[in-house]
């Protein structure tokens, strides 16, 4: 399975009419970010909002009142992604937050499970369709 959505309960709202569903990657590797990059411009409606290398940076990138997806690394130097994300739900609860990495699902450390991500997703499986469905399943 490429996904595993732990909150699902907390309304996500939906893109403004004509506004393209905003993304942003926090990854230390520059060859997820090109890769995302890539796949965000393949998928329809979405678009880049931005990226960065460091949780410390995402926090201060993500503007107030944000609503989008945020594809989140869970192992970097600094801030990993895992406390990144928590503070990022907390002052963006319209976010819908994803853990990234190559770890399989059973290898994932447990604080996964409660600290406000919609989903983890594995790299390998990052495509446009698959952005898509998690937007819709979110939202």
């Amino acid at each position: 399975m490429y996904t595993i959505v732990w909150d699902t309960s907390a309304p996500h709202h939906p893109r403004v009419a004509d506004e393209r569903v905003q993304v942003w990657v926090v990854d230390d590797q520059a060859s997820f970010r090109l890769a995302t990059a890539a796949a965000v411009a393949a998928t329809e409606d979405f678009t880049m909002a931005g990226n960065c290398e460091t949780g410390e940076s995402a926090i201060e990138l993500i503007p107030d009142g944000t609503a989008g997806i945020v594809l989140m690394d869970i192992h970097m130097p600094g801030m990993g992604g895992i406390e990144a994300t928590r503070r990022l739900r907390a002052a963006h609860p319209d976010l819908i937050v994803l853990l990234t990495s190559t770890y399989d699902v059973e290898d994932l450390p447990p604080e996964v499970a409660n600290c406000g991500a919609a989903a983890y997703l594995h790299k390998e499986d990052l495509s446009p369709e698959l952005l898509t469905r998690i937007w819709r399943t979110n939202r």
